[in-house]
């Protein structure tokens, strides 16, 4: 094997493995895909919305509460938090 045909391998594996790799990171930066985490219900995001280039508004359910919260690459602030509504209809202000 001469150095060419090595330089050639080399090359195509650090390619392979570039291309793998940011595969990898795309997938985590613009998807919700999370390794090793499984659905369990009790927590979960209801929405979210882009606040700004490096921040979102998330609002974030955790049992019978829903927060919501500002992400940032350093730190989150909770804005607000609530109960969670029923799934009752809202009342129309008559009474029969």
């Amino acid at each position: 094997m001469d150095t060419v045909t090595a330089m050639r391998a080399l090359a195509a594996l650090v390619l392979v493995l570039g291309l793998i790799g940011g595969l990898y990171w795309g997938l985590r930066r613009f998807t919700s895909l999370t390794p090793g985490v499984t659905d369990s219900g009790e927590l979960r995001v209801k929405s979210w919305r882009p606040f700004d280039s490096r921040k979102k508004l998330a609002v974030v359910q955790w049992g019978d509460e829903e927060f919501l919260i500002l992400t940032g690459q350093t730190q989150d602030t909770l804005i607000s938090s609530r109960k969670v509504q029923g799934d009752e209809p809202a009342e129309s202000g008559e009474e029969n």
